[in-house]
């Protein structure tokens, strides 16, 4: 069993928020419908042009360098994004007054529980999803989109490595 105390902070939210968006970047579902949505878009720009006339050739260098000009939009669209996502994050953190309270947790091999004036949550191993240790905090997953967060800062020498066994001995699957 490890037991944690820790305050959230704005910075710990911002911590949290990082890390779920720079892992859904990484995740094979966020390239498989990028790599489709271009291959679309070559696609239907290829036909067109083909239809009006165009030489083959000449028609697969402008679809290619249309596709190109769409993934540059999107990595412009995914970086403001990221330089917005401290500022959003930090206004939600004041927004949600549950976290301005002291949390204690407890792992074990049952399970984790999360403690505050607010909260009270008790959950089995079998009904989260997945676990991620990011650099500044540690996400158990309820669903894609939610995430218990303990920050890192608040395990002492030692309890991160049991609770990383304990998590991998529930067979919890690390992403």
């Amino acid at each position: 069993m490890v037991e944690v105390t820790f305050t959230p902070t704005a910075e710990d939210y911002v911590a949290v928020q990082k890390a779920m968006f720079a892992r859904q970047l990484r995740s094979r579902r966020f390239f498989g419908r990028t790599a489709l949505l271009l291959g679309v878009v070559v696609l239907g720009i290829f036909l067109l042009l083909l239809t009006t006339g165009d030489p083959p050739l000449v028609a697969l260098v402008i679809a290619v360098g249309g596709a190109a000009s769409g993934a540059v939009g999107l990595a412009a669209c995914i970086g403001v994004n990221r330089l917005l996502l401290p500022r959003r994050s930090r206004r939600l953190f004041v927004q949600q007054k549950t976290l301005h309270h002291e949390h204690r947790t407890i792992f074990d091999a049952t399970g984790f529980r999360q403690q505050s004036v607010r909260a009270d949550i008790a959950l089995p191993w079998g009904e989260l999803l997945h676990w991620h240790l990011g650099r500044e905090v540690l996400l158990l997953y309820g669903n894609d989109l939610l995430a218990y967060f303990i920050p890192r800062r608040a395990f002492d020498a030692g309890q991160l490595a049991q609770v990383e066994a304990i998590l991998t001995d529930a067979g919890l699957p690390r992403r």
